[in-house]
């Protein structure tokens, strides 16, 4: 511990008397790390940290209920589409981390930026790629260290897989917005352009008719999105289905559980193959009296130091684009892949209520799942219900 408080030292031309309160929302794994870096900040700068604990679960009644009543923390680490609303509430203050923006990846940071000002600063990142599993692929004759490369040859592969006397399947897949953007943008397809939704482009009519056609046309896909179904995450663990979309936070439950698996970029399209991204930020809210300690807290748990420490004890993706170079690809040979795709990542819009357009856009693309509504028609209809919400804001 000695060896990395010496490493993580940080320069601060001042000493002050004052306690920063922190709410976060690791879990157990991630907040014992977490605390490693407080005790080396609190040891490098004499700036007192207490840190709360949240649940993920719940959290943005919480926060909200704490902005109303004055009372709430200094900082706290939110998800990235939570940010957007406490942005256009006014109820964050903007940060300043100077050249340090320049060294925390792109797209993250784009995601906190409102009105040109930036709102949060990304603490964790994430994108998805394709997993894979090997045993389920050499079982059908291919190459386990060649996954697809395209969406065309996905579903070769994927009709190769299924074997549905044995309840196997080449693909699953989730509903939502979210899951199904990296398909609208490696189609070539975007999401919102000027404040609009552009969801009913050809492009996007391309995109979700493949994912209607692998469930209903090829029957690759057995509707792990519904109600009730075997959802992708249990049925890859039972190794039923043999592709899944998924992230880096799956990779060590997988290796724990044995199963023999691969990551491979998303596969690409049109456009090529593209993921959205995800993540939690660390934000001030505005009624802090510690704005300057804060942003040094920040600056310090962003620091290329802190993002090598977290991400080789985590196995997790660092945001700071300084760290790439140590992170350790022996001990996390998947990382070299997560790393790959986000050169090819499109920043989350910054909107002042993302989940609601979540919740306009899934039971329509439902609809067009079930056979119950047409792919253009499902969209226009997402479009409309969509650019509703964003005229509100």
């Amino acid at each position: 511990m000695r060896r990395f408080i010496a490493l993580m030292t940080v320069v601060i031309p001042f000493i002050v008397d004052a306690q920063l309160k922190v709410w976060v929302s690791y879990n157990d794994e991630e907040f014992a790390v977490f605390k490693q870096l407080v005790t080396a900040f609190e040891e490098s700068t004499g700036i007192e940290v207490n840190v709360q604990r949240i649940p993920f679960e719940g959290q943005e009644q919480k926060i909200l209920t704490a902005c109303a009543t004055r009372t709430a923390p200094d900082l706290a680490r939110v998800d990235c589409a939570f940010l957007g609303k406490l942005a256009h509430r006014h109820a964050l203050l903007d940060i300043d981390i100077g050249e340090l923006a320049d060294k925390i990846v792109p797209v993250a940071l784009q995601s906190c930026i409102l009105n040109g000002k930036l709102y949060g600063v990304p603490d964790q990142l994430t994108c998805v790629c394709l997993f894979y599993n090997k045993r389920l692929f050499r079982e059908a004759g291919l190459d386990p260290n060649k996954p697809p490369a395209t969406w065309a040859e996905f579903l070769k592969y994927a009709q190769k897989l299924t074997d549905r006397s044995k309840g196997i399947y080449g693909f699953a897949m989730r509903n939502t917005l979210w899951w199904t953007l990296p398909f609208f943008y490696s189609f070539g397809a975007n999401f919102i352009e000027d404040n609009t939704c552009v969801l009913n482009s050809p492009e996007a009519v391309a995109a979700l008719q493949f994912k209607v056609d692998l469930y209903r046309k090829y029957k690759v896909e057995p509707g792990a999105w519904k109600s009730g179904a075997i959802d992708p995450d249990m049925g890859f663990q039972n190794e039923k289905y043999a592709m899944v979309l998924n992230g880096p936070w799956k990779i060590k439950l997988l290796k724990t559980i044995g199963i023999d698996f691969g990551v491979a970029p998303i596969p690409a399209g049109k456009k090529g193959g593209y993921t959205t991204i995800g993540g939690t930020n660390f934000v001030i809210f505005r009624g802090t009296k510690h704005k300057h300690e804060a942003v040094e807290f920040i600056k310090f748990i962003v620091s290329k130091e802190s993002q090598i420490k977290w991400a080789n004890e985590l196995g997790q993706i660092p945001v700071n684009m300084e760290a790439f170079p140590y992170v350790d690809t022996i001990r996390h040979p998947y990382l070299k892949v997560f790393l790959y795709q986000l050169q090819y990542a499109i920043a989350r819009p910054v909107l002042a209520d993302y989940p609601a357009i979540e919740d306009v856009a899934n039971p329509i693309m439902e609809a067009a799942l079930m056979g119950e509504k047409p792919v253009k028609e499902a969209l226009e209809l997402i479009v409309y219900k969509i650019n509703a919400i964003l005229q509100e804001e």
